[in-house]
């Protein structure tokens, strides 16, 4: 099998799981505006967006591929990273203050978030935030063995301020690297090849490149499981490592229809019930 063009395709994210789009019905690609929620949309639609003065309907194209959406969980990982830094940069000033008050520090550890408090569970898919959470709870681990030494040792808290400014460089990465994450790509497609008007958009976690694809030889039987419904084939990029799923854009442009058809319903049940819509 042989991509049906020769443009260069679109090489994104979804998930972590590589993906592509060819370019011959993309009309562009834009940072995340605002969406507009309307109400009684099909559920694989988040909203509209204005791209060059038209209403476009935004696609979710994580629900239309069955993926798992863990905005929520993305969220709520911030939120406890955010807490925990803010816990934790408290507890090292005081260490400081008491280094350079000659003081014996005193603060109970169950005043931050320590250790396994941090659920890694929401970002057990993101080996780069998981890495820089497991760089700090050895450092948690340091750092409350540093303090109980300097019970019996003071010079030990220096140690410990050492130990806990690092502490907080890994914790602001892992928070920096969830944002960073939760950043999110539109690609517009057209009904119409070659066209400039695009009918719908869809989200992508972040746009990799734009290349030429070489097709993988279907070899197995699993293989079978991505040529279907809204996936074509699996390709692979000379520069990019790891599998690439083929987004059938023919298919994909075809939820307009189900969208517009949501829409004109719920006019139609609005008219009758005496209610107008813009």
């Amino acid at each position: 099998m042989e991509p049906t063009n020769s443009l260069p395709w679109i090489i994104f994210e979804l998930q972590q799981q590589l993906y592509a789009v060819s370019t011959a019905r993309v009309t562009g690609i834009a940072q995340m505006p605002s969406l507009t929620f309307v109400p009684n949309a099909p559920p694989e639609f988040l909203g509209v967006t204005s791209i060059r003065g038209n209403v476009t309907p935004v696609l979710d194209l994580k629900k239309l591929l069955n993926l798992s959406d863990n905005r929520e969980e993305t969220a709520k990982a911030a939120k406890l990273l955010a807490k925990k830094i803010e816990g934790m940069t408290e507890y090292v000033k005081e260490i400081s203050r008491c280094l350079k008050a000659k003081e014996e520090f005193c603060v109970s550890d169950t005043d931050v978030f320590f250790g396994d408090k941090f659920d890694k569970a929401f970002i057990s898919d993101r080996s780069e935030v998981s890495d820089h959470i497991a760089e700090a709870q050895t450092l948690e681990a340091e750092l409350l063995k540093k303090i109980g030494e300097a019970k019996s040792a003071p010079e030990k808290l220096r140690e410990a301020e050492s130990c806990g400014k690092k502490l907080i460089r890994a914790l602001n990465s892992a928070h920096e690297k969830i944002i960073d994450d939760s950043y999110k790509m539109l690609i517009f497609l057209s009904d119409v090849p070659g066209s400039v008007e695009a009918c719908l958009c869809f989200v992508v976690d972040k746009v990799r490149a734009v290349d030429e694809l070489e097709m993988i030889e279907k070899k197995n039987g699993n293989r079978c499981l991505y040529m279907s419904g809204y996936i074509s084939g699996v390709a692979h990029n000379e520069k990019i490592k790891g599998e690439i799923l083929i987004a059938d854009d023919k298919e994909i442009v075809k939820m307009v229809h189900v969208y517009n058809k949501s829409v004109e319903e719920t006019k139609m049940a609005g008219s009758k019930n005496g209610l107008e819509y813009i």
